[in-house]
C-alpha cells in the first residue's frame, strides 16, 4: 500500500513539473531579454531532466536515469558557453 502511495505522489509531482514547465515555457518565448530567455530554458532543461528521472522511477525503467544525466550535462555546459557569449558580447 505504502509503494502505490508513494507512486501516485510521484505521478502529482511529474504532472505538477509539466505544469510550472509550461508556464516557464512562456518566458521562454516571450522574454524581455536574451538573458531571461537562457536563464528560463536551463530552469526548462532542468525540470525536464527531473521529470525523467520520475518516470524512470514510476516505469521501472532505470536506464532513463542515463538519458537523464547526458541531458543534464548538456545542459550545464549549454548554459556555460551561452553565459560566455554574453559576456563577451556579438
Amino acid at each position: 500500500m505504502a509503494e502505490e502511495d508513494f507512486l501516485v505522489t510521484l505521478r502529482y509531482a511529474l504532472w505538477f513539473l509539466v505544469f510550472t514547465a509550461a508556464i516557464v515555457s512562456y518566458r521562454v518565448v516571450f522574454g524581455p531579454t536574451l538573458a531571461d530567455r537562457v536563464v528560463a530554458l536551463n530552469t526548462a532543461t532542468t525540470k525536464v531532466v527531473v521529470m525523467v528521472a520520475i518516470l524512470s522511477v514510476v516505469l521501472n525503467a532505470y536506464y532513463l536515469l542515463d538519458v537523464a544525466i547526458v541531458l543534464l550535462m548538456v545542459n550545464a555546459v549549454g548554459g556555460l558557453i551561452i553565459a560566455k557569449y554574453l559576456e563577451v558580447g556579438r
